[in-house]
C-alpha cells in the first residue's frame, strides 16, 4: 500500500495514525450516536441504488458496510494507513475498494466518475471545507449524489449561549477544543454553520433534496438517565422536524448534481 506524502504540519491529514488517536475505542460507548447516524442514512438514501459509491474519510469502515447495501461497489477513502488496514480486517467479503488520500483537500478519483460520495465526521478537520467541496462537484457524475455530514457550530444549545451574549452565529468554521486553542500541530477540529455549507454546494449548481438533524439527544445527562433504545426511538421521529430548526450536533444534507443539459 502507498504511503501517505510526507507533509508539513498545515498539510498533514493523517491525524489517524497518530498513535494518540484511536478511533475504534472513540466509538465504545457511543452506541447512541452510531445507531442514529445509520438512521439517518437509511432515511436519506431509501429506494436508491448506485453503481459506484465512496465512503470519503471513512476511517476504519464503521459506515461503510451500510454503504454497500445501497451500491454496487464502494470505495473506502481515508488519508490514514492504520485506519485502512483495520479496515480491510473487518470488510471482508463486501464489494469495498480501499484508496490512500495523499494530498491534502483532494478526492482521489477521475471527473465524473461517482455516483454517490458519503462524508461523514469529516467536516470537523475542514478549517476551509471550500476545496473539498469543489472537488466532491468535481467527481460526482451528472445526477450523482453526496451525502455530507455536518459538525453544527448552530446547534440548539450553541444558539441559546450566542443569544446570551447578543451575537450572531458565525458564518465562518469555528475552532474548537485544543486546535481552539493556539497549538498549531494538534489536529484541527472545528464546526460549521450548516447554511454556509448548503451555500457553498448551491453555488456550485447542486441541489439540496434531503436534511436531518441527527444525535439530537447527545447530551451526557440524557445518555446517562434515558436508555439508548428510548433515544433512538425519539431520533427516528425527530430527525426530519428538526432539522428544519438545525437543532442537532450533526446536520445530514443530501445534495444532487444536475442531469447534463441536452
Amino acid at each position: 500500500m502507498a504511503q501517505a506524502m510526507a507533509s508539513t504540519s498545515a498539510d498533514k491529514i493523517n491525524y489517524y495514525d497518530d498513535k494518540k488517536h484511536n478511533y475504534v475505542d472513540f466509538w465504545v460507548g457511543r452506541d447512541y450516536e452510531h445507531e442514529s447516524e445509520l438512521i439517518a442514512i437509511n432515511k436519506l438514501l431509501k429506494n436508491r441504488h448506485y453503481k459506484l459509491a465512496m465512503d470519503y474519510g471513512g476511517g476504519y469502515g464503521r459506515l461503510t458496510p451500510i454503504i454497500t447495501r445501497y451500491a454496487d461497489e464502494v470505495i473506502l477513502v481515508d488519508p490514514s494507513v492504520k485506519q485502512l488496514n483495520l479496515a480491510k480486517k473487518q470488510l471482508t467479503g463486501l464489494a469495498v475498494r480501499f484508496v490512500i488520500q495523499e494530498k491534502k483537500d483532494n478526492v482521489p478519483a477521475k471527473d465524473a466518475s461517482i455516483d454517490l460520495l458519503v462524508m461523514i465526521r469529516v467536516s470537523h478537520h475542514l478549517p476551509d471545507p471550500r476545496p473539498v467541496i469543489a472537488e466532491i462537484n468535481r467527481v460526482l457524475r451528472p445526477g450523482g449524489e453526496a451525502l455530507i455530514e455536518i459538525a453544527n457550530e448552530a446547534h440548539f444549545v450553541n444558539r441559546l449561549r450566542y443569544i446570551k451574549h447578543f451575537k450572531n452565529v458565525p458564518k465562518e468554521p469555528v475552532p474548537i477544543g485544543v486546535h481552539a486553542n493556539g497549538n498549531e500541530d494538534s489536529t484541527p477540529f472545528v464546526n460549521h454553520n450548516p447554511v454556509t455549507i448548503e451555500q457553498a454546494f448551491v453555488e456550485l449548481g447542486l441541489q439540496r433534496i434531503g436534511k436531518l438533524s441527527v444525535s439530537n439527544f447527545r447530551h451526557r445527562l440524557l445518555k446517562q438517565h434515558i436508555p439508548v433504545k428510548a433515544l433512538l426511538l425519539g431520533e427516528r421521529s425527530l430527525q426530519r422536524p428538526l432539522s428544519v430548526i438545525n437543532f442537532g450536533p450533526s446536520i445530514f444534507l443530501l445534495f444532487k448534481k444536475p442531469e447534463n443539459k441536452r
